[in-house]
């Protein structure tokens, strides 16, 4: 299979450098998936799930808000932080989840909402890959 060459960096680390077949995530306006020699784009990634397939394997990651570049068959996404499934404590997101939960609906202005949204966001999108690689 055809393969291109994928970065995926976070402010505090390189979270995968290499070859790929596949790559799957969000935009703000829906999934989208990208595979070798794909035109060239550049897009919002919305915090959700990523799935990545390398060497026939796919491998889901929880993945914060960023930007994907498509370019000459390189793909690069710099986002706020990427977890792959098996480094997230399913637990700790779900609880995680629960305190966002309670916190919408004790709200007391529009800047804590949007902070609760995106703890919330987080917390689900940690859960999505967990959940994931479950099935």
């Amino acid at each position: 299979m055809n393969t291109f060459k994928l970065k995926i960096r976070t402010p505090e680390r390189s979270a995968y450098e290499g070859d790929a077949e596949e790559i799957i995530f969000s935009t703000p306006e829906g999934r989208i998936g990208i595979m070798a020699n794909h035109m060239p784009i550049i897009t919002a990634v919305a915090e959700n799930t990523v799935e990545l397939k390398c060497d026939g394997v796919m491998r889901t990651a929880a993945i914060g808000q960023g930007i994907c570049k498509v370019f000459r068959n390189e793909v690069e996404f710099d986002v706020s932080s990427m977890e792959w499934a098996d480094e997230i404590d399913e637990v700790r997101a779900k609880e995680a989840y629960e305190r966002a939960a309670i916190r919408m609906k004790e709200q007391a202005d529009r800047l804590e909402h949007v902070r609760n949204q995106a703890s919330m966001a987080r917390a689900l999108a940690r859960l999505k890959a967990v959940n994931v690689q479950h099935l």
